[in-house]
C-alpha cells in the first residue's frame, strides 16, 4: 500500500461524509424539532381538557381558562368583551393592566368560535402551543409556557461513527485494488444507519447511492481528475463562486422547497404529506366544471390564448417600428427610438395602474374618447371579452419596445450592400423583405420569442392590476391562480407550490419545443 493512496481515499471519504453529515444532522434537527412541536401539542390539549373538567393542569401553563361568549361594552357598543372563568375566579380579559396572555385568550376564543375545537402552535415563535375544547360556559383554552425541551446533538455517536467509517476506509486502502473503492463505499454507507433513524428509508437509500457513487469515483479515478481540475482552474473558480453560491441560495434551495411544498397540504400552519394529491385536485379540476373559471383546463386555455395573443402584437408592433425606425426619410429617429422604448423603462406595475385607470367605467380615459367620437361608454370589466382586451392592450404597451430593439438589433446586421444590390436586380420591396429582411430577423426573433412567451405567461401584475382577474376569475391566468391558492383560498400553500411546479414543467417544455425550432436559424447565423 502506498500513503498516497491512504491520503486520496480518506480524502474522499472525509468530502463526501461531511456532506452526508450535514444531511443526517439537518434531518436529526427536523426530527427532534417535530417532536418538541408534538409533545407541546399533546401538553396544550391535556391541559385543556382539564380544564374543561374544572381541574388544574399539571403541566406548566402560561394561561387556562374558560372564556366566555363576547358581549358588547356598555360604555363603547363596538368593544366586545369576555370573560376568563378560572379555579380563582373571574375577570374580564383586555383592559390597562392585564397581561400579554390575555390577548392570546381572547384570539383563541375567537379562532374557536369561527373554527370550531382546535390545537396548534402559537405564530409569536415562542415555540408554545393553544388548544381549545368545547364546554357548556364556551372554549377551555390552555397555553403552554414554553418551548419543550430538546435532546441534544449525540457528538459522541457522531465521533464513534465517524471512527468506524475512517477504519473501513483504512482497511480497503491497505488491501488496495477494487477493495480501496469498495472500502470507500462501505465507509460512507454507514451514515445510512442514523439517517434511518432520523430522516426514514427515503433519506437512508439516498446515502447508499451516495455512498456506491463516491466510491464508484474514488476507483474510476474520477474524484483525482475533478480535484485537479479544480486546482488548475481555481483563479476561475473564485471569481464564480459569489455567482455560484448567489444562484444556489437564491435560485436552487427556493426552487426545490417549493417542489417539495407540492407534496403536503398546509393548514393552521400545520404540514401534511399527501403526495400527489395536490396535484391530482389541480389536473382534474378540483370538482369544477370545464367551463368554470376554477378548473384548471379552464385557467390553461385562457393563459395560452394570453401568451399567443400578446407576443404575436408584440412582435407584430415591434418588428413594424423597427422597420420603420430604419428608413432614412425619417426625421429625429433617435428621438423616435428613445421614446418607443419609454415603455419598456417605466416600471411595469407603475404602467399597469395607469391602464386601469384609464379603462375606469365612469371618468377613464378610453371611454372619454369614445364619449367623445359618440360611441356608448363600455364597463371593461364586466365582460370577458372587454376584460381580455384591456389587458392585453396594457401588456401590449408594455411588450412590444423589447421586440423592436431585438429587431433593431437584427436589421442593423444586413450589409446594406445586399439591399443595394438587389433592388438594382429589381426586386420589389415585399421580395426584398422577404428573402433579405426576414431570413436575418428569424434568428434573432426565435430565441426573443420563447424568451417573451415566458414573461407573458408569468405576467402576473398586469392581470393582478389591471382587471384583478373579473369577472368571476375569468382573467386570471395559472400564475394569478397560483397566488389565490397562497393567499386568498386559506393558505393553501401546497397546492399553490403544486400549481407552481406545472407551471414550471410547462414552460421548460415549451423551452425545449422552442430551442428545437430556432436551433436551425441560429446554426445558419454568418
Amino acid at each position: 500500500m502506498r500513503a498516497g493512496d491512504l491520503r486520496r481515499a480518506l480524502r474522499d471519504a472525509l468530502l463526501v461524509g461531511a456532506l452526508l453529515w450535514i444531511a443526517v444532522t439537518a434531518a436529526f434537527v427536523r426530527d427532534r424539532n417535530k417532536d418538541a412541536t408534538q409533545r407541546a401539542l399533546r401538553h396544550a390539549q391535556a391541559a385543556a381538557e382539564l380544564v374543561a373538567i374544572g381541574d388544574t393542569p399539571p403541566t406548566p401553563t402560561a394561561a387556562a381558562a374558560i372564556v366566555g361568549a363576547p358581549v358588547a361594552s356598555k360604555e363603547h357598543g363596538f368593544l366586545r368583551r369576555r370573560v376568563a372563568h378560572t379555579p380563582t375566579g373571574e375577570r374580564a380579559l383586555g383592559g390597562p393592566t392585564a397581561p400579554a396572555v390575555d390577548k392570546l385568550l381572547y384570539d383563541a376564543a375567537g379562532r374557536y368560535d369561527k373554527d370550531g375545537p382546535f390545537v396548534a402552535m402559537l405564530t409569536d415563535g415562542s415555540e408554545r402551543a393553544v388548544a381549545a375544547v368545547a364546554t357548556a360556559r364556551g372554549p377551555a383554552i390552555a397555553i403552554t409556557a414554553g418551548p419543550e425541551p430538546r435532546a441534544p446533538v449525540p457528538w459522541l455517536a457522531v465521533l464513534g461513527h465517524l471512527g468506524l467509517m475512517l477504519v473501513l476506509v483504512g482497511v480497503g486502502a491497505v488491501l488496495g485494488g477494487r477493495a480501496r473503492g469498495v472500502g470507500v463505499a462501505l465507509g460512507l454507507a454507514t451514515w445510512a444507519f442514523p439517517a434511518y433513524f432520523a430522516g426514514g428509508p427515503g433519506l437512508a437509500l439516498a446515502m447508499l447511492a451516495v455512498a456506491a457513487a463516491a466510491g464508484w469515483a474514488h476507483a474510476t479515478g474520477a474524484t483525482d481528475r475533478a480535484i485537479a481540475s479544480v486546482r488548475a482552474h481555481k483563479v476561475a473558480l473564485s471569481f464564480l463562486a459569489p455567482a455560484g453560491v448567489a444562484m444556489i441560495v437564491l435560485v436552487v434551495v427556493p426552487f426545490a422547497v417549493g417542489l417539495a411544498l407540492g407534496f403536503y397540504d398546509h393548514h393552521h400552519g400545520r404540514w401534511t404529506f399527501v403526495g400527489l394529491a395536490n396535484f391530482k385536485r389541480i389536473l382534474t379540476g378540483d370538482g369544477h366544471a370545464l367551463s368554470d373559471p376554477l378548473n384548471f383546463w379552464f385557467i390553461l386555455g385562457v393563459t395560452l390564448a394570453w401568451t399567443f395573443v400578446n407576443v404575436m402584437l408584440h412582435v407584430l408592433f415591434g418588428t413594424l417600428f423597427a422597420l420603420i425606425l430604419r428608413q432614412p426619410w425619417l426625421k429625429a429617429r433617435g428621438l423616435w427610438r428613445v421614446l418607443l422604448i419609454v415603455p419598456w423603462a417605466v416600471p411595469n406595475y407603475i404602467t399597469a395602474l395607469i391602464w386601469k385607470g384609464m379603462f375606469a367605467g365612469e371618468y377613464g380615459a378610453v371611454n372619454s374618447i369614445l364619449s367623445g367620437l359618440g360611441l356608448d361608454r363600455v364597463s371593461w370589466f364586466s365582460s370577458w371579452a372587454t376584460a381580455f382586451s384591456a389587458n392585453v392592450a396594457t401588456n401590449t404597451w408594455l411588450g412590444f419596445p423589447f421586440m423592436m430593439v431585438v429587431a433593431l438589433g437584427a436589421l442593423e446586421s444586413i450589409p446594406k450592400e445586399l439591399e443595394e444590390a438587389a433592388e438594382v436586380d429589381g426586386a420589389s420591396s415585399w421580395q426584398r423583405f422577404k428573402e433579405i429582411t426576414l431570413p436575418h430577423l428569424k434568428p434573432a426573433l426565435g430565441p426573443a420569442i420563447v424568451l417573451g412567451s415566458i414573461w407573458t405567461f408569468n405576467m402576473f401584475n398586469v392581470i393582478a392590476l389591471v382587471s384583478g382577474g373579473k369577472p368571476g376569475g375569468s382573467t386570471d391566468i395559472l400564475v394569478t391562480d397560483a397566488y389565490r391558492w397562497a393567499f386568498e383560498r386559506g393558505e393553501q400553500y401546497g397546492m399553490a407550490a403544486a400549481l407552481g411546479t406545472i407551471i414550471f414543467l410547462l414552460l421548460l417544455g415549451w423551452t425545449l419545443i422552442g430551442r428545437g425550432l430556432t436551433k436551425g436559424d441560429e446554426e445558419a447565423r454568418p
